[in-house]
């Protein structure tokens, strides 16, 4: 991301509908996971200015890395010190060292999605919970995915392959942000004629505070729906896997150990 996107971030993240709603399902999630349990470590990677960090600290130990200083700047700011400057390709953290590692809108911008989910499964215990989320489909790319410095968009089959070559049992994948799915689409395409700047920006708009409460509450109702199906269509994708005690990868000619 542009170093004045994590500003954006920052003064939108306690408020603005798309970061509200994704870290209510978020919480929501892993509050089902967690259920009975005395304590978990979670780890959030890609943690950005922090607001997660903060939702997930009371349900248990949560440490955060992210690639910019500045991100982890507007964490200290927040009273987060339990950060580290790091890749998700690299992790500074020993084999199974979390039982949950959440990675929210952070795997388009990797170059190497694969490193990455390898790298997560080797810090996840044999027991443990990857949620992530991702955002949904090619032909909704525009300016705001270069805004971004996205690397790519996912469909469910996608994301569902590269979990499970790279030794994870996929436990569920769903659409989300279905009830906007086609005003979000029309904006996109009306961005995509209408770009008229060298410099790319994101379509996170300060909207009136009662359409960002309406668009809080639809999708509130969404989330009663997600807990009980999966939605066929959307803007972002979550998904939930765990890690298999022998993943495995196979090519044309043989199986081979994928770590």
């Amino acid at each position: 991301m542009y170093e004045h996107e994590y500003e954006a971030m920052f003064g939108l993240e306690n408020f603005y509908w798309w970061y509200v709603a994704r870290r209510r399902l978020t919480e929501e999630l892993l509050t089902e996971e967690i259920h009975g349990r005395k304590s978990v470590r979670i780890l959030d990677v890609g943690c950005g200015t922090g607001a997660n960090m903060d939702a997930f600290a009371r349900q248990g130990v949560t440490l955060g890395v992210d690639t910019s200083l500045h991100a982890l700047a507007y964490c200290k700011k927040r009273g987060i010190q339990s950060t580290a400057l790091s890749g998700v390709e690299t992790l500074p953290f020993q084999n199974g060292s979390f039982d949950i590692v959440t990675a929210l809108d952070v795997l388009e911008h990797i170059d190497d999605d694969l490193q990455a989910l390898r790298e997560i499964r080797r810090v996840l215990r044999k027991d443990g919970l990857l949620l992530a989320t991702v955002p949904a489909y090619g032909f909704l790319w525009s300016e705001h995915d270069e805004a971004l410095k996205h690397r790519r968009r996912y469909a469910t089959y996608e994301l569902r392959n590269k979990l499970t070559i790279t030794g994870f049992e996929v436990v569920r994948t769903s659409y989300f942000i279905t009830t906007l799915f086609f005003p979000i689409l029309a904006l996109r395409i009306w961005q995509g004629l209408f770009k008229n700047s060298t410099h790319p920006k994101t379509s996170l708009y300060v909207l009136p505070s009662w359409i960002n409460s309406s668009l809080i509450g639809l999708l509130a109702l969404e989330r009663r729906v997600f807990r009980r199906m999966n939605l066929p269509f959307g803007v972002s994708i979550v998904a939930l896997a765990r890690p298999l005690e022998e993943p495995i990868v196979r090519d044309h000619k043989q199986r081979v150990r994928a770590d």
